[in-house]
């Protein structure tokens, strides 16, 4: 499967990557819209990739991060340095842009960067932790850039755990904890991390099953266990609620020829019913 998830060009660059990586390229976690598209038939395009870093593995590893992305010709980028570097694609208008997330609870006094390798920060993310743990391989073939054929194995956040990602993301979005200059984009990445939600459970052929894996991954954390369950209560509790709102107007940027408001309020009350399925009764 994983070889018709990741589309061309970012696919050969990602085989590059991990191929330069070698067994550095165990302690990447992928997450974000590129995880979504190994759960989902149709995915939202994105030309990101996200990744939540193991620290403890890659502080381990005998690689430089910082020196294999240099090898390939990234560059950091000036307004998030040290956690987003990227690389225009040869003969493509396309980029490959990569951002590096790490565990909350490993960052600096300052609570925004974990320091994980020289020259490499992750930028903290509640939640990370888990996502390190509850990730699965997947494989990725393909052809490198000077045409060698090449397969990569890159861990891919469990569904359960990326939808943790996704409601505490969209929680943070909302609420516009960047400030008033980023309120458009914050509102705008809501909605999109409100979509991701319902898309990836749409996809969940046993919602039992999920429901169980989602609840068990927060093991004794039980200050984010109860902060998931309240913004599934506070976003998706009810048809009035602000993430069906967000979740409508994502709807309606890209409703299909066709639809009918009567069509977007059926699909809002389903998406109501699914999400809060996840509550603990």
């Amino acid at each position: 499967m994983g070889e018709q998830v990741i589309t061309e060009p970012q696919r050969t660059y990602l085989l590059e990557l991990f191929s330069a990586l070698g067994p550095a390229a165990e302690g990447l976690v992928l997450v974000g819209g590129h995880a979504l598209r190994f759960m989902v038939a149709r995915p939202r395009a994105t030309r990101d990739f996200d990744f939540v870093l193991d620290v403890a593995y890659l502080r381990g590893s005998d690689v430089s991060l910082v020196s294999v992305l240099e090898s390939l010709e990234y560059k950091v980028d000036k307004n998030a340095r040290n956690f987003q570097f990227q690389k225009p694609i040869p003969n493509s208008p396309e980029v490959m842009r990569i951002e590096f997330m790490a565990p909350a609870e490993l960052a600096r006094k300052d609570g925004i960067r974990v320091d994980v390798q020289s020259g490499v920060h992750g930028r903290a993310c509640v939640g990370g932790s888990i996502v390190v743990v509850e990730a699965d391989a997947q494989e990725v073939i393909g052809f490198l850039p000077d045409g060698t054929t090449a397969r990569a194995q890159v861990q891919v956040a469990r569904p359960h755990a990326l939808v943790l990602l996704k409601l505490l993301a969209m929680d943070d979005r909302y609420h516009n904890v960047r400030g008033p200059a980023h309120a458009g984009h914050d509102r705008e990445e809501a909605g999109t991390h409100a979509a991701d939600i319902v898309a990836v459970l749409t996809a969940q052929t046993n919602l039992g099953e999920f429901r169980q894996g989602f609840a068990r991954q927060f093991g004794q954390d039980a200050v984010l266990e109860g902060r998931a369950y309240q913004i599934i209560r506070d976003y998706f509790g009810d048809e009035a609620t602000p993430g069906l709102v967000l979740y409508g107007e994502s709807l309606i940027a890209t409703l299909p020829s066709g639809e009918t408001v009567r069509d977007l309020d059926r699909e809002l009350r389903r998406a109501q019913r699914i999400v809060s399925g996840l509550l603990l009764e």
